[in-house]
């Protein structure tokens, strides 16, 4: 969370942008989530964890 503000300018205002957390009781992918839509981009949460999402043939970007 303390980079997000910082790396908005380098995100593309088109794509959708997917946040997670390490664990089911992390709270800061929701804050992200809230933070990247107030500044107008799509963000949502992914609802499980990233190996289930790369299962899906989801694309992962570093």
């Amino acid at each position: 969370m303390a980079d997000l503000d910082r790396l908005l300018p380098a995100l593309d205002p088109e794509a959708e942008i997917v946040a997670y957390c390490l664990g089911p009781y992390c709270i800061y992918a929701h804050q992200a989530v809230a933070r990247l839509r107030h500044h107008g981009f799509n963000a949502r949460r992914m609802a499980g964890g990233l190996p289930e999402w790369r299962e899906e043939g989801r694309q992962v970007l570093s």
